[in-house]
């Protein structure tokens, strides 16, 4: 309110010089008033609109929700039985890929260290085993069989080598018989099911952690059995929040679900949103507004605060080519809590004031 107040001081001070230079007199005779104009310094508090003819649409109003993107979402499983050691995370804490979720001793990674123990030493046989071999071809004492044969064997005792250092970068094992719960991705913890000193099992099917990003999200809406021939893909939506009331967010419908719920009996569509800053959290609700055309009309449409009210008309306040300021009375053919459709008064191309239009109309009186 207080913000309002101080914004509508300001329009007053510009207007006022302009005003009071309409009454003034010159030689005893009555000046005809100063016209209005729109100056640089009056369109700092107000904003110009340019009159665009649009298709006439009605709108249609939905219960809405915000949901995860499912194809953000990550669910991370345990890879071995064993106990959990350390838990780094919380329930909506940020992660990155890579960061390190939780920590587990296991007895299976204590195999896969003797494993990789066992495959060093075979590496150290095999090697000396084949020096020995070629010798004794070198000496006649061997054949080139024995050689290819022993060739063979350094090679697979190699390719053990190898599987089991997939087997640790994969899965994280860091030695001391422990491995690492990384994130795969980076995003939210959104659902997390482990404590400290929890023992867990190789083959559960309940998730450690739930990651996901929201720099998209998915609002889906409900539409009556009633409404479906009113609704299809690519229609344009508004959505609004009860957290930020003054800001909207804008999208189009992406996908008409062409089943009804057995209970309710509402078909569901989705709008798939950019999440800036992540202002919308999954969970909340939403107005969805959804915006279907009418006959194909078309009419000049403008911002309905750009609208003044008064004794039973409408005015708007237009903007000559001299950028001269005056009222026109236009007549309202439809009216959302968005926008007008203007049946008279105005065309394509024309400006008008739109932010603070009530108070330039008041001055020009």
């Amino acid at each position: 309110m207080r913000n309002r107040m101080k914004k509508n001081c300001i329009v007053w001070t510009l207007l006022l010089p302009l005003l009071v230079g309409c009454g003034s007199k010159t030689g005893g005779q009555e000046e005809a008033p100063a016209p209005l104009m729109l100056t640089d310094s009056l369109q700092k508090v107000v904003s110009v609109e340019t009159v665009h003819e649009m298709p006439l649409s009605n709108e249609l109003l939905l219960n809405g929700r915000v949901g995860f993107n499912p194809e953000q979402l990550a669910r991370v499983y345990p890879i071995f039985g064993g106990n959990i050691t350390e838990v780094n995370v919380e329930m909506g804490d940020y992660v990155k890929k890579g960061d390190i979720l939780a920590i587990i001793h296991s007895s299976e990674v204590a195999d896969y260290e003797k494993q990789r123990k066992e495959a060093r030493q075979q590496i150290i046989l095999a090697d000396r085993n084949l020096e020995a071999t070629r010798d004794m071809f070198n000496s006649g004492m061997a054949s080139e069989r024995d050689v290819l044969q022993a060739e063979q064997e350094a090679v697979n005792v190699r390719a053990e080598q190898k599987r089991i250092d997939e087997v640790y970068a994969i899965y994280h094992i860091t030695g001391n018989s422990t491995y690492e719960i990384q994130s795969p991705v980076s995003g939210f913890v959104i659902g997390k099911n482990v404590s400290r000193n929890m023992q867990i099992r190789s083959d559960q099917t309940e998730e450690l952690f739930t990651i996901s990003g929201l720099d998209n999200v998915w609002v889906m809406a409900d539409v009556y059995e009633s409404d479906i021939s009113r609704v299809g893909e690519g229609a344009a939506v508004r959505i609004t929040t009860l957290a930020y009331r003054d800001r909207e967010f804008t999208g189009t419908v992406d996908k008409v679900y062409n089943m009804l719920d057995s209970e309710s009996k509402t078909m569901s569509i989705r709008v798939k949103l950019k999440n800036e800053d992540y202002l919308l959290k999954p969970g909340m609700f939403t107005n969805v507004y959804v915006q279907t055309d009418a006959d194909g009309k078309v009419m000049p449409r403008v911002e309905a605060r750009a609208v003044i009210f008064e004794n039973g008309r409408h005015f708007v306040v237009g903007i000559g080519s001299d950028n001269v300021l005056q009222p026109r009375e236009v007549t309202v053919f439809k009216q959302t809590d968005k926008y007008c459709f203007l049946e008279t008064g105005l065309k394509e191309g024309d400006r008008i004031i739109d932010r603070n239009a009530l108070l330039v109309y008041n001055a020009l009186k």
